[in-house]
């Protein structure tokens, strides 16, 4: 029976190891085994024929332009350098002020300031003149100096002098703690002074050939003129009365052509000093209580030449107050209520005009006379009656009355 057992066994193990040897061989020859498709793909590709390569050509320069000469490049240069806008200068902050002069003469001649703000400080015994047109002036610390500003578009302040004589034009003018100072005055607006003892006021009175200019470039009607107008905000006594009506810019200032400036000795005689600003006396009315009064309205199309239209009743008559406005179409059909020339009215409307009071020994009819020929030429309107004229004049100037001035723009 053991034999026959170990038989089996051996029967069994030999069967065994023939399946194992065949599926070991089985699995080797798959190891080995090509792929028909990829090799006939990867012989296609072998039996293609291998295509030169070409060489890569570099890329080509452009053309290089012919180089200019080093003359036309500086050439170019300056061309440039000239068609550029110069370079504004930066303002050196000395050249707008005078300060802590003693007896000197300084002069700032028309073209130095040119609507910039000025200072004034600390100066004795100086003459002083600003002839330029300005935005704003500080003026402290000064005795006993001579001093004229140009037109100023904006404030006048005057603080802390003494024993001053000025000439100032100005929109607005203010003194704080100044004292004996006698000034001949523009302002376009009522003049303010504060804390301040025996100030003298007159109507402003000068002249050189940029004036006229200098006041239109700074916004301001040389027929807006309240010099009079004073208000005191400390009233009391003393503080403040008016100059003689015929003080004249030299009893204040010496002439310019004297001080060998930019005006001649013949341009300073050959002039008025009111022939910028007319001369007007202002609240000074109960000087001229007596004498009769009359309206004249400078037509829009002779504003320009208002001055020597009124010039031309220079020492006849007496220029109480003149005004610049305009009128739109109610108050002109009011204006000329009694005028008896409603012609005029498309004339007055939306376009400025100058309303003057003036006083004389016949007014109006010897004012009518003077005028005679600009009312023929449509230029004047002079009232025609007495009462007429204190109707136009309180119309005019107490009705319509404004506080801030006229404007040119």
């Amino acid at each position: 029976r053991a034999w026959s057992l170990l038989l089996i066994s051996g029967i069994v193990m030999g069967a065994y190891l023939a399946r194992l040897f065949q599926g070991n061989k089985r699995d080797r020859s798959d190891q080995y085994k090509v792929d028909d498709t990829k090799a006939a793909k990867q012989a296609k590709v072998e039996d293609k024929p291998v295509e030169e390569e070409k060489p890569v050509e570099a890329p080509k320069k452009p053309a290089e332009a012919p180089q200019k000469p080093v003359e036309d490049a500086s050439a170019q240069a300056q061309d440039t350098a000239a068609k550029a806008p110069p370079k504004k200068k930066r303002p050196d902050p000395k050249d707008y002020m005078f300060s802590k002069l003693k007896g000197q003469t300084c002069i700032k001649v028309p073209g130095t300031i040119n609507g910039q703000m000025f200072i004034i400080e600390d100066c004795e015994d100086c003459d002083i003149y600003v002839c330029d047109h300005l935005a704003q002036v500080q003026i402290d610390y000064c005795k006993g100096c001579r001093i004229f500003v140009g037109p100023t578009e904006s404030s006048i302040f005057i603080r802390n002098c003494e024993d001053c004589k000025c000439i100032f034009a100005c929109q607005q003018y203010r003194s704080r703690e100044c004292k004996n100072c006698d000034t001949l005055l523009f302002a376009s607006t009522a003049p303010v002074v504060e804390e301040s003892v025996n100030m003298r006021f007159g109507c402003f009175r000068f002249f050189y050939a940029d004036l006229a200019r200098q006041f239109t470039a700074s916004n301001l009607s040389v027929f807006d003129n309240k010099w009079s107008e004073i208000y005191d905000f400390t009233p009391k006594d003393g503080n403040w009365s008016f100059l003689p009506f015929d003080v004249k810019s030299t009893d204040l200032l010496k002439p310019l052509s004297s001080l060998g400036s930019f005006v001649s000795e013949e341009e300073d005689k050959a002039h008025s000093d009111v022939e910028v600003v007319p001369l007007t006396a202002g609240n000074r009315k109960q000087d001229y209580a007596s004498m009769a009064r009359a309206f004249v309205l400078i037509m829009p199309s002779a504003v320009e030449e208002g001055g020597a239209i009124l010039a031309k009743m220079e020492g006849k008559q007496v220029l109480m107050q003149t005004k610049q406005m305009k009128l739109d179409a109610r108050k002109a059909k009011e204006l000329m209520l009694k005028s008896g020339e409603p012609a005029k009215l498309n004339e007055l409307v939306n376009k400025p005009c100058v309303g003057v009071e003036v006083a004389s020994a016949d007014a109006p009819g010897d004012i009518a006379e003077v005028l005679q020929e600009e009312k023929h030429a449509g230029k004047v309107y002079v009232s025609g009656s007495s009462e007429a004229a204190s109707y136009e004049v309180t119309l005019f100037f107490d009705q319509w009355r404004d506080f801030a001035g006229a404007s040119l723009h």
